[in-house]
């Protein structure tokens, strides 16, 4: 990951109002940085902990099912990551893996491994809002709510 990030420019611009808003979840805010990346910014414990968890699968996880995580704050606070178009329908995702049903999907060799291996939620991840679009194909943009946090948070 990339760390040499000028952390005091992008608050700045996020107090000027400069970076517009994508999404406002329970625990983070997300902002369209305008250069093909978004900034994940931790609200509270739930958001910090979904940041370490996305920084972490990015690191290890191989594939490109995810949107990459570019760099994160050490503490956690901010994240940032690879900017993917919205997705309004599920359908999206089941038609380009060739699937009819949200089951199907986590059966392909090729995404059946994630519940399992980083502990996520597969009711969680057949939400269109976790998925997005990047160079034509559907990617996880929202992995880090995790078993352990929510039983841990929520």
């Amino acid at each position: 990951m990339n760390t040499s990030v000028d952390w005091e420019q992008i608050i700045d611009n996020l107090k000027m109002g400069n970076y517009p808003v994508l999404g406002n979840g329970s625990g983070r805010k997300v902002y369209d940085l305008g250069n093909d990346t978004v900034l994940k910014i931790a609200k509270n414990i739930k958001g910090y902990a979904q940041n370490e968890v996305e920084s972490f699968i990015s690191e290890i996880d191989e594939s490109d099912t995810f949107a990459k995580v570019l760099c994160a704050s050490g503490d956690n606070h901010y994240l940032i990551m690879e900017k993917a178009g919205f997705i309004t329908n599920f359908a999206f995702v089941r038609s380009y893996y060739r699937v009819k049903s949200n089951r199907e999907l986590f059966r392909l060799n090729n995404l059946s491994y994630i519940p399992h291996k980083y502990n996520l939620l597969v009711s969680d991840l057949c939400r269109p809002v976790n998925w997005g679009v990047r160079e034509n194909r559907p990617v996880i943009i929202d992995y880090g709510f995790t078993g352990r946090i929510r039983r841990k948070y929520y």
